[in-house]
C-alpha cells in the first residue's frame, strides 16, 4: 500500500482573505428555487449547482456543514398560475415543489434537508421574527398607492406592474426592480405601466394600508455589518450593495393585498399577507428548523459561518433586507458570512425561459444525458465574474473533448496498461518528480475551492489528467510490458512510473466528487468502495479490481444530438 502524506493539504475553509477552520459550523444555502416551475439549467447553475458542488467539497475537506434548501411557495405568479390552472394555489406549489425536489435528488444534489417556505416551521420562525421586530420598533404602517387593474378588479404587486425604467429607459422593468440596470423601483416610477397579467393600461394607483420594516433605521448597523463581511463576498455583491447603500434604505413593505401566504398576525391587516420576499428568506431559518431539533446549534452558535449562493438579482435581498431582518429582531441569529452572487449563463439562439415556460429545464436535460455531464459541463462554464453563454456546441465539445477525450481516456487507458502490466497494487512505487506536479495540481485544487472558485478547482482536475495523458505519451509505459509481465530489468522504472499514474486515476475519482459523483464512485470503486475524503489522496488500496472496468464517460451519441437540436432557436 502507497500512503501519500496529506497533512500540507489540510485545507482551512477562506475567501478573500478570511479564515475558518474546522471548529466552525457551516450553513451552506442556495437562493430558494421558485415553485412555479421546475428551474432551467441558467437557475440551476447560478445557485444549487454551485451550492452543492461547494457542500460536497466540505464534506471531502472535514467540516461540520449543513445544505439547506427549498422551494419558495408563496407570491402572485403561483397565485395567477393557480386561478388559470384551476387549482388552489398550495396545490401547484405543493405539486411543483415535489417536481424540483425530484430532479434536483436526481441530479444528485446532497441536500442535508429540502423544504418548503410554506411550512408550520417556517411560519413560526416568520411570526418569531415579526415579533421581535414590531417590539424592537422596527415595523411601522404605512399608506401606500398601489396599482390597481380595474380589468382584472384586482391590485398588482410590483412583480405584476410593468413599464419603462425611468432610470435606463428598458421598456420590461417591473415595478420592483429593472432587471436591465439593476435598480430598485417602486410601480410609481414606471413609465407608460401597465398590467402584467392582461397587459392593458387601464390602472388606477389606489391608497391601501400596509407594513413595512423600517430599514432606514437600521442602515447604519446593516451598513457597519456590510463593511466587515464584504471582504468575503463576490465582486459584484459588494458592490452593488455599496451602491444601495450609497442611494440610502428606505422602508420596505413586508406586506401585501392577497391571499396566498402567510396571514398577518396583526390588527386591520388580517385581510393581507407577509410579502413573500420576506418569509423566503427567513425559510433558511424554517426550513434548518423542519429538518432537526438542533437548528439552534447552528443558526445560533456565534462561529457558524453562515456561506450563500445565488444569482446576482437576488443581491440585494440577501445582502441588506435580509441582514435588515435578522439586526433588527435581535433574537441571536448569525448574519451571512459569504455571499457569493453569480452572474448569468445566457443562452442566445437557444430557448431557455423559465417564465415562458418552454426551454431546457431540469427535467428536459435529464432526457438527453446523465446528471454528470451536466453537472460537470454548467461548472464548467459557471458565470462566476461575467455572464457567460451557453451554446449546444459548448456542451457537446465539453462532454466529448474533455470530459471523455481527456478524463475517461485517461482513466481508462491507464488502468488497461496496468491490468495488462501484470503488476499487483502493493508494487505501486512513486515517481518523485510526477508526485510533485500532482501535489501542486491538487494543492490548487483546494486552494481554489476555499477561495469558493469552484470553476477553477474543476480545471485542476482536468489539469491533472492532462499530465497523465502527457506522460503516458512522453513516457510510453506499454514498451515496459511484454507477456502480460513488466519485462526483466525494467522493474525499478515502471513501479515508480505505474504507481504514480494509478495514483492519478485513484486521485480524480476523488476530486471528481463534487463535480460528477457518479463517476467519482466508479473510479473509486476500482480501488475498493470506501469514503470519499481529501485525506484518501495518494492512497492506493491494496485491491484494484480493472475486471470491472467500464468507460467513466462517453461522447454524446446521435440521439442525443437530435434531443439538443430541439432546443435550438429556428
Amino acid at each position: 500500500m502507497h500512503i501519500y502524506n496529506t497533512d500540507h493539504l489540510k485545507p482551512n475553509l477562506r475567501h478573500n482573505g478570511v479564515t475558518m477552520n474546522k471548529k466552525n459550523k457551516l450553513i451552506i444555502t442556495s437562493a430558494l428555487p421558485y415553485s412555479e416551475a421546475v428551474p432551467h439549467i441558467g437557475n440551476f447553475i447560478g445557485s444549487i449547482l454551485p451550492a452543492d458542488v461547494f457542500y460536497k467539497y466540505t464534506k471531502m475537506a472535514g467540516y461540520d456543514s449543513i445544505f439547506i434548501c427549498g422551494s419558495d411557495q408563496h407570491g402572485t405568479p403561483i397565485e395567477i398560475k393557480a386561478l388559470k390552472e384551476g387549482v388552489t394555489a398550495e396545490e401547484l406549489a405543493d405539486s411543483v415543489h415535489e417536481k424540483i425536489k425530484g430532479v434536483c435528488n436526481r441530479f444528485g444534489c446532497s441536500f442535508t434537508y429540502y423544504g418548503k417556505t410554506n411550512s408550520e416551521s417556517n411560519k413560526k420562525s416568520v411570526y418569531e421574527i415579526f415579533g421581535a421586530l414590531k417590539r424592537n420598533g422596527y415595523i411601522k404602517k404605512v399608506e401606500s398607492v398601489m396599482p390597481y387593474c380595474n380589468i382584472d378588479k384586482r391590485f398588482l404587486t410590483d412583480r405584476y406592474i410593468e413599464g419603462k425604467c425611468p432610470f435606463c429607459g428598458f421598456e420590461g422593468a417591473r415595478g420592483d426592480q429593472c432587471d436591465n440596470c439593476g435598480r430598485l423601483l417602486t410601480p410609481e416610477q414606471l413609465i407608460d405601466p401597465y398590467c402584467g397579467l392582461c397587459h392593458n393600461r387601464d390602472i388606477t394607483f389606489k391608497k391601501t394600508a400596509n407594513l413595512a420594516l423600517e430599514l432606514d433605521k437600521l442602515q447604519g448597523e446593516i451598513k457597519e455589518f456590510v463593511k466587515e463581511r464584504m471582504s468575503s463576498w463576490s465582486r459584484n455583491a459588494a458592490n452593488k450593495t455599496i451602491s444601495y447603500l450609497e442611494q440610502g434604505l428606505e422602508a420596505r413593505e413586508i406586506t401585501r393585498d392577497m391571499k396566498w401566504g402567510f396571514e398577518v398576525p396583526e390588527k386591520g391587516f388580517e385581510d393581507k399577507v407577509f410579502y413573500v420576499w420576506f418569509d423566503a428568506v427567513i425559510g433558511y431559518i424554517g426550513i434548518t428548523r423542519e429538518w432537526s431539533d438542533r437548528w439552534e446549534e447552528y443558526w445560533k452558535t456565534p462561529d457558524t459561518k453562515l456561506i450563500q449562493f445565488m444569482g446576482k438579482d437576488n443581491i440585494e435581498f440577501h445582502t441588506m433586507m435580509w441582514p435588515g431582518i435578522l439586526i433588527g429582531s435581535n433574537l441571536g441569529y448569525v448574519l451571512p458570512h459569504t455571499i457569493y452572487a453569480y452572474e448569468y449563463l445566457t443562452a442566445k439562439g437557444l430557448k431557455f425561459s423559465k417564465s415562458r415556460g418552454v426551454g431546457l429545464n431540469m427535467e428536459n436535460a435529464l432526457e438527453i444525458a446523465d446528471a454528470d455531464y451536466w453537472r460537470f459541463a454548467l461548472m464548467w462554464l459557471a458565470p462566476e465574474s461575467s455572464d457567460n453563454d451557453f451554446t449546444i456546441a459548448l456542451f457537446v465539445d465539453i462532454v466529448n473533448k474533455i470530459m471523455n477525450g481527456k478524463i475517461g481516456n485517461y482513466v481508462h487507458r491507464m488502468l488497461t496498461l496496468y491490468g495488462n502490466s501484470g503488476m499487483k497494487p502493493s508494487e505501486l512505487g512513486t515517481d518523485a518528480k510526477l508526485e510533485d506536479k500532482i501535489e501542486k495540481l491538487e494543492k490548487e485544487y483546494i486552494d481554489d475551492f476555499e477561495d469558493l472558485k469552484l470553476r477553477e478547482a474543476l480545471r485542476c482536475v482536468v489539469e491533472l489528467a492532462d499530465l497523465g495523458n502527457e506522460t503516458i505519451s512522453n513516457e510510453k509505459p506499454w514498451e515496459f510490458i511484454a507477456g502480460g509481465k513488466i519485462k526483466e530489468g525494467s522493474e525499478e522504472k515502471a513501479k515508480a512510473l505505474f504507481g504514480s499514474l494509478v495514483r492519478i486515476v485513484h486521485d480524480i475519482g476523488i476530486l471528481l466528487w463534487p463535480f460528477a459523483p457518479k463517476a467519482s464512485k466508479e473510479v473509486i470503486e476500482i480501488f475498493g468502495a470506501g469514503e470519499i475524503g481529501l485525506k484518501r489522496l495518494g492512497e492506493h488500496s491494496n485491491k484494484i479490481n480493472v475486471e470491472a472496468l467500464k468507460p467513466v464517460f462517453s461522447k454524446l451519441g446521435e440521439a442525443q444530438l437530435k434531443m439538443l437540436e430541439r432546443f435550438e432557436e429556428a
